[in-house]
């Protein structure tokens, strides 16, 4: 005899069949409901959790001395923040209170410019206003001092979501030689990677290098960057340029400016086998009397060559056997027709 009762397990396995097929339904029935009703709110919120074709800046290339010396580099900078509400929310608050005067003395070290009863009222009324972005300091940093601030009490927590304290990164670009032919080599605008002048504005389109893309994801309070094209870095470029002669070049120009109080000096170095512009100088007169590049006049300002034409046509005549070192003319008053 079998032991399979039918009467007993059929009505079993109808009972379980109605109950999936009911939850079939209802799956099916809120699947339609948030695809109708509910479209525009889950839209909004896919935004919130997500971004799409984010750029990814790549590296701007280095510039180079003829020798393969650095001049110009890209560095990163920091923006110093404070989040006083996620402080709050995360109840870090008390601990704040209770290192602040710990905080702001290592601050007023770090930055000596101001004292700590400075950044004590400064930063208490960031924390009564609950701002989100209340800067620590008003300039960017450097990556050392980034460190530095970092290591103080409370700023030390590793999850910006708890200390509150968190760094915007900025590429900034570097000149190693400070003024040496910043003129020349050019700059970018400070808020946005963009060329003013100069080599980096020349070139702008080698050294930017290309853009890349990603897709963000939000994943356990944070957003992934998913790379959808990696970023080109830009390409390096090696001047003509040979950096002691131009260091020496342009403390000629500033002593004979001076010995003569003049107001604009130019000089250009060139090496005679291959046309080869090792050095160029601008120096102007600036209102506190010091002289600095402010415009590049041996490129800008339109002059006849005058005396160093002179110079020029003798070597010439000179080296032809037209004349020799003995060769004299009589000028009279300075003019001879």
């Amino acid at each position: 005899m079998s032991k399979f009762d039918s009467k007993k397990i059929t009505p079993r396995y109808s009972f379980i069949a109605i109950v999936l097929m009911f939850v079939a339904v209802s799956v099916v029935a809120r699947a339609m409901y948030i695809m109708t009703a509910r479209r525009d709110f889950w839209l909004d919120v896919a935004d919130r959790v997500k971004a799409d074709s984010v750029p990814v800046n790549p590296v701007r290339g280095n510039i180079l001395s003829s020798d393969g010396l650095l001049m110009v580099s890209t560095l990163p900078e920091y923006k110093l923040l404070v989040d006083f509400e996620t402080m709050h929310n995360s109840g870090t608050d008390s601990l704040w209170l209770a290192k602040i005067d710990s905080i702001t003395e290592g601050l007023s070290a770090i930055f000596p410019q101001k004292s700590a009863a400075y950044f004590k009222e400064y930063l208490k009324k960031g924390y009564d206003l609950k701002s989100r972005c209340w800067p620590v300091w008003p300039d960017r940093v450097s990556y050392n001092t980034y460190m530095e601030v970092k290591s103080l009490p409370v700023f030390n927590i590793k999850s910006k979501y708890v200390s509150g304290f968190y760094a915007n990164e900025f590429n900034a670009r570097n000149h190693v030689y400070g003024s040496l032919a910043s003129r020349t080599l050019g700059e970018l605008y400070g808020a946005k990677d963009s060329a003013r002048y100069g080599l980096e504005l020349a070139y702008d389109s080698v050294l930017r290098g290309e853009t890349g893309l990603v897709h963000k994801r939000k994943v356990l309070n944070r957003f992934l960057p998913i790379p959808d094209t990696q970023p080109v870095d830009g390409a390096d470029i090696v001047t003509t340029i040979d950096v002691t002669m131009q260091d020496l070049a342009e403390r000629s120009v500033i002593d004979e400016l001076k010995k003569i109080n003049g107001n604009v000096g130019v000089a250009i170095v060139m090496e005679v086998a291959t046309g080869d512009v090792k050095a160029i100088v601008n120096m102007e007169k600036c209102g506190d009397g010091e002289y600095r590049e402010r415009k590049n006049h041996a490129v800008s300002d339109l002059l006849e060559p005058g005396s160093v034409f002179k110079t020029a046509s003798i070597m010439v005549a000179l080296d032809d056997g037209v004349v020799d070192t003995t060769e004299r003319v009589e000028t009279g008053g300075g003019v001879w027709p």
